[in-house]
């Protein structure tokens, strides 16, 4: 299928490259968002495949961040796409990210197969992240700790969920004697839908719409969490892996639960969006991660939720 005829993609390629590129559409993966496109460029001297990424209006802040954090993370050469457009549609009032695609492995609906071959890689990837060394940090949004746990406890009271208010008291209790460690750049969802690996090896990292500038520990809570989602095991065998690279994590188990909390927050969120024919198939879903959540929590802080 040749693009060319489109003269919004068109445009883009002609502002990127400054000159028309034939294209061949690339099919995504079921499931990917309708905002992003994918194409090869029948062109020698430029990249082989690009992705072009279109936001929305209420998520320009969401392709901004990626724009920033991509460009800088390729300056320091760590393994993320390289930009080549960021531009705005007149027409659509759509943000559009023209970055390079890459090509990998992602986790495909086998999170225990493919951690079992990348979950050393998936570590050390972020502890190399979490090491870079900045001269000037570039222009994300800054997250502090309490923000997070001010914003958690809002949705915790507009849930109305007993467990989120109890996991958030505990975090609470503990907030005082934990200091933050100097912040760096953060992806803010590290998780193993957003790599993609070669063999044993992570290739590339996606998603870096929720960079910020954090404590590194929130990206390795939130990690581990999302990882427990499928079983204890997974997470343990991440924070060594982790540790191992970057070395020991202080007051671990307080950022393990608040990565729990984020986890449990979104899935308590999403079933209150639910409409009511599909509030039981959904609870059905997603009562397994949540139990395997609630033992993750209960694991980390000897506490019963």
């Amino acid at each position: 299928m040749n693009d060319a005829a489109s003269p919004e993609i068109a445009s883009v390629l002609r502002l990127a490259f400054g000159r028309s590129v034939p294209t061949v559409a690339i099919p995504l993966a079921v499931g990917k968002s309708s905002h992003t496109l994918a194409f090869a460029l029948d062109d020698p001297a430029l990249p082989a495949r690009v992705l072009l990424r279109r936001y929305p209006p209420q998520h320009h802040a969401r392709g901004l961040c990626a724009f920033t954090a991509l460009q800088a993370l390729h300056a320091l050469n760590f393994c993320a796409p390289d930009v080549y457009f960021l531009g705005w549609s007149y027409h659509t009032r759509f943000l559009l990210l023209l970055t390079e695609y890459v090509e990998g492995r992602g986790v495909e609906g086998q999170p225990h197969p493919f951690f079992a071959r990348v979950g050393v890689s998936f570590a050390q990837t972020l502890a190399h992240l979490h090491g870079l060394h900045w001269t000037d940090l570039p222009d994300l949004p800054v997250k502090p700790r309490g923000f997070l746990l001010e914003s958690l406890g809002r949705a915790a009271d507009e849930l109305g969920t007993p467990e989120l208010r109890n996991v958030l008291d505990w975090l609470e209790s503990q907030a005082g004697s934990v200091p933050e460690l100097p912040h760096t750049v953060t992806h803010g969802d590290y998780t193993l839908h957003n790599v993609l690996a070669e063999g044993t090896r992570i290739v590339t990292v996606l998603g870096w719409e929720n960079a910020a500038i954090a404590d590194p520990r929130l990206d390795v809570g939130y990690a581990a969490a999302a990882l427990a989602a499928y079983g204890l095991p997974l997470a343990d065998q991440f924070i060594e892996a982790y540790e191992a690279a970057a070395g020991t994590v202080p007051h671990r188990a307080f950022w393990e639960t608040l990565g729990a909390l984020r986890v449990m927050t979104r899935i308590a969120q999403t079933l209150a969006q639910a409409s009511p024919e599909e509030v039981e198939d959904r609870v059905a879903q997603v009562w397994p991660v949540w139990e395997n959540l609630l033992l993750y929590v209960e694991n980390r802080t000897n506490h019963s939720v």
